[in-house]
């Protein structure tokens, strides 16, 4: 087994100094200042063009393709695919540093993609330079694929794959360790429904802006039911640990204002959260609405709002090698004529869409739902007992010494493109999920320590047996 830990300790400077300056470039997509060359944006246009830069300025082989996304290749045969991005999600609020400054403290960089996705990233890159510096012949390309609508859409994936060679295996440096073989597949579907007649209370239930979140604040605005009334039935009302409701107007003859907040989460795991407009809802219905009102709020409670799983729509799927299925009730937008929500679905993998779908449909158009799919990504799954997954495990363990395992998530990563592909890293068991948080971080050992893990990997893979 050839390593290449050494390699790697002398760039560490470098690839610091690289993580911190990709970071700097604020890459949201910008779609109000799209160009040619640009298609999300000037931020994700320079990210994209910086580290393809860095790619040229080492030596390796370069291509822009259109903006859209771009690679970084090495090493002659077939092709292994590495695919990471560059796009991160908005910096949000709460940060103890300047989100793009890609400060440095406690051993740390801090900033808005260092660990999702261009921390990682770096850390393949660095790992195929290791390789090319230290001479070491391939028997595979291995290319880098940096895309650059990941967090939005895939638009990116779409266009790169439909122009350039695909890869029939390789990893996204983009979740977890030490492996992820199985992907959910991702559903999201709207429902809406107009109402015959106006209701007389409910003037406005809004809550969460993203189906793949859960959501921590639900607003309320009721009319023709005094203060007093609601006061009294917020007192009597026993919401959980971390739930909370506040009466914001008190005006007894117009409208009175309430905001539930709740816990937030990512949408695949909706257990781990605690849905601000289902308590909302929950308590509506202790108030003296009227029986079509008391109806559009027992369908939401008791098809999207029951259990995590999907019991509720009786869709509470499971298999063994992904899982549960999971449900989040992610968007409600009711108004006093109208009702619309949006469910994210994860199905498990041995399932196909029409197997969620159908049951769903079948209650929407009972109740005259409207039915929408919104987005969808299949099901997808690469064998624990793939050359793939255990050429992985075993560069995972024989660079950390940590117990090698594969496992299944309900997220979805750029694995899902390849016809044999999975997640692999950047996270290690046991550290905190900063992913999308304020004070996002890579810490610097973990950062050499997934290069090391990385540069193995593409040996078990594209090197000859000798160079392993």
């Amino acid at each position: 087994m050839m390593r290449l830990d050494q390699q790697i300790d002398y760039m560490k400077e470098d690839l610091i100094a690289a993580v911190q300056a990709c970071i700097q470039i604020k890459s949201v997509k910008d779609v109000e200042h799209a160009a040619p060359g640009a298609p999300f944006g000037p931020g994700i246009q320079e990210a994209l063009e910086w580290t393809l830069a860095l790619g040229e300025r080492f030596g390796f082989t370069v291509k822009n393709v259109e903006g859209y996304a771009g690679h970084i290749e090495i090493g002659s045969g077939d092709l292994l695919g590495i695919l990471g991005h560059l796009d991160v999600v908005p910096e949000g609020e709460g940060w103890s540093v300047p989100p793009y400054s890609a400060t440095i403290k406690d051993g740390k960089i801090l900033g808005r993609g260092a660990l999702d996705d261009k921390g990682p990233s770096l850390a393949a890159f660095f790992a195929m330079k290791a390789i090319k510096d230290a001479n070491i012949p391939l028997s595979m390309r291995v290319r880098l694929i940096l895309g650059t609508d990941e967090e939005s859409g895939w638009a990116d994936m779409d266009y790169y794959l439909k122009k350039e060679e695909i890869p029939q295996i390789g990893f996204a440096p983009d979740a977890e360790f030490p492996v992820i073989h199985a992907e959910k597949g991702i559903l999201h579907l709207e429902l809406s429904k107009s109402q015959a007649t106006s209701f007389p209370h409910l003037v406005q239930v809004q809550g969460g802006d993203r189906a793949n979140v859960v959501p921590d604040v639900c607003e309320v605005i009721l009319k023709g039911l005094t203060a007093d009334v609601i006061a009294k039935q917020l007192q009597d009302f026993s919401f959980p640990e971390g739930v909370s409701a506040k009466l914001n107007s008190k005006d007894s003859e117009q409208e009175n204002k309430l905001t539930f907040m709740g816990v937030g989460a990512h949408g695949s795991l909706p257990q781990n959260g605690k849905n601000a407009i289902l308590y909302a809802l929950q308590f509506l219905r202790t108030l003296p609405l009227t029986p079509e009102e008391q109806r559009t709020l027992d369908f939401i409670l008791k098809y999207p709002g029951t259990g995590f799983y999907g019991e509720g729509f009786g869709i509470a799927l499971s298999d063994e090698p992904s899982g549960k299925l999971s449900l989040n009730l992610g968007i409600l937008e009711l108004t006093s004529d109208r009702v619309r929500f949006v469910i994210d679905i994860r199905y498990p993998v041995t399932y196909k869409r029409d197997d969620v779908f159908l049951p769903i449909e079948k209650i929407a158009q009972s109740e005259q739902f409207e039915i929408k799919v919104l987005t969808h990504q299949d099901a997808h799954h690469v064998p624990k007992e793939s050359d793939l997954v255990q050429s992985l495990l075993k560069a995972y363990t024989d660079v950390t010494g940590l117990k090698p395992f594969a496992f299944a998530i309900g997220g979805g990563t750029y694995a899902k493109a390849l016809p044999q592909g999975v997640a692999f890293g950047p996270v290690f068991p046991g550290e905190p999920e900063v992913i999308h948080c304020a004070d996002e971080y890579i810490s610097i050992d973990n950062l050499l320590l997934t290069t090391k893990v990385y540069a193995q990997a593409i040996l078990n893979l594209a090197a000859a047996p000798e160079n392993r």
